[in-house]
């Protein structure tokens, strides 16, 4: 009995541990908002960082567009977030 208590009591600390370590910040949070309404340029997400700034990979041709939607969301953000400090995305090509 002691043993189903303590292995339920490891079993349990062990998943509420692992549920922090994915813990995102609010800036992540609102990149990945920003990110997935201009999915339909075909970048790949490398990283969001703590900061939120998103780093993706993708072709030079799909770097314009995809920045600009970026931006316009960026804009959208600024309307209810006015505080809100928002990194540029980066673009990393893809090697050919």
């Amino acid at each position: 009995m002691i043993l189903r208590r303590v292995a339920a009591f490891a079993l349990g600390m062990s998943f509420a541990a692992g549920c922090t370590t994915g813990a995102q910040t609010m800036e992540q949070d609102l990149a990945y908002q920003r990110f997935q309404k201009c999915r339909e340029w075909p970048t790949i997400v490398q990283r969001i960082e703590p900061s939120g700034r998103v780093v993706v990979m993708g072709r030079e041709f799909e770097q314009y567009p995809g920045l600009a939607c970026m931006s316009e969301q960026t804009r959208e953000q600024l309307k209810s977030k006015p505080d809100l400090v928002v990194p540029a995305p980066i673009v990393n090509p893809i090697p050919r």
